[in-house]
């Protein structure tokens, strides 16, 4: 049987803050001062979780933080724990899912992934990536009007459509309850999101070794800079954005406009110049095609393990200058500066992928 709208209202107290019954829907479950932290993925055990569940509700925390802040985080995270249990679900009803890694099987309609997303959703491709399906699910919440303002069950019932439509019938258990799917996993995303949000306060995106280089009036932009002349005109527009930003503080989980993260400063580039990439530093390891340094173009990207990564997995990344320069966005109370591509890798280089 579904909650009581008393019992609702109490849980929607607390998730949301409020501080009394019956005020959740006119109270927001974000704002502009909520933890907005997660752009390189965190790692590690969660009490209560598989290791491939931890790691899914890290990258889920990461990718919907980077786009929504913790309030879509938290809706995200209820969403793909009604779902999936936080795994990447084949399906044999849509067999273009067979031959991509999965975490176990479902048999709902054609959905696939932790979002159970049909194919209307996008590809499978897609549908199964813990980054991009939890970016389609980011996105269709961020168009539902006053999303922030309602209990997070019911925003991801907007999202996702399920039999819990506050419509009592066999399908839904007879529930009265709009999102009670979802509301049922409210603790429990509430907890998840709270360690991995504890985790990612403690790291910088790793780039606390990585010392800047030149004048600190021009964060380190040498004098005189200028593009090579063989430079595509894709590459110029993301290395002219990129430079723009100089100066500009660093946020963990900043996109833009006036703070960045590492890989949130690299992603906002080549978006300008047209050209989609991944939201982590781990996505965006795997974006391109790999290179290597003699052959180093502007704009192509620099992975490298930082403090908190290893050459395997890139804690860290910049975006090359050309003339051996790097631009990026180094750790909390820090700025957006350029620095040598020498000592920018000197723990190393994980990858190097050239875009466009």
């Amino acid at each position: 049987m579904g909650l009581t709208g008393m019992a609702a209202a109490a849980v929607a107290a607390t998730v949301l803050g409020c501080g009394g019954l019956g005020l959740a829907t006119a109270v927001a479950i974000d704002s502009p001062s909520a933890p907005r932290m997660p752009g390189c993925t965190t790692s590690g055990p969660i009490v209560g979780l598989s290791a491939v569940q931890a790691q899914n509700a890290r990258v889920v925390v990461s990718t919907a933080s980077g786009r929504g802040g913790h309030g879509a985080a938290l809706i995200a995270l209820m969403t793909a724990m009604a779902e999936s249990d936080l795994r990447i679900l084949a399906n044999p009803n849509d067999p273009s899912g067979a031959g991509l890694p999965s975490q176990g099987t479902g048999y709902d309609h054609d959905s696939l992934g932790l979002f159970q997303q049909r194919r209307n959703w996008g590809s499978a491709a897609q549908r199964m990536s813990a980054t991009e399906s939890t970016t389609l699910f980011v996105d269709a919440l961020l168009t539902i009007p006053n999303w922030a303002g309602q209990p997070p069950w019911r925003a991801a019932q907007l999202v996702q459509k399920s039999a819990f439509d506050g419509r009592p019938t066999s399908a839904n258990g007879y529930s009265a309850e709009v999102g009670e799917n979802y509301l049922r996993q409210t603790d429990r995303a509430a907890g998840v999101l709270a360690v991995v949000e504890r985790d990612a306060s403690r790291l910088d995106c790793g780039a606390s070794d990585v010392m800047p280089r030149g004048d600190p009036a021009s964060h380190g932009l040498p004098e005189g800079y200028a593009l090579p002349p063989d430079t595509s005109q894709q590459a110029a527009i993301a290395v002219a954005f990129a430079l723009a930003q100089l100066g500009k503080p660093y946020l963990w989980g900043g996109t833009g406009p006036d703070r960045f993260d590492c890989s949130g400063l690299t992603q906002a580039a080549w978006q300008r110049a047209g050209i989609p990439i991944g939201r982590t530093t781990w996505d965006q390891l795997r974006d391109g095609a790999p290179t290597i340094e003699a052959a180093l173009a502007p704009g192509d990207l620099v992975l490298i393990p930082g403090s908190q990564g290893s050459l395997a997995a890139p804690g860290h990344m910049g975006m090359y200058l050309g003339h051996g320069l790097v631009i990026h966005a180094p750790r909390t109370g820090d700025v957006v500066k350029v620095t040598t591509l020498s000592a920018f890798t000197t723990s190393g280089v994980s990858g190097l992928r050239h875009i466009g």
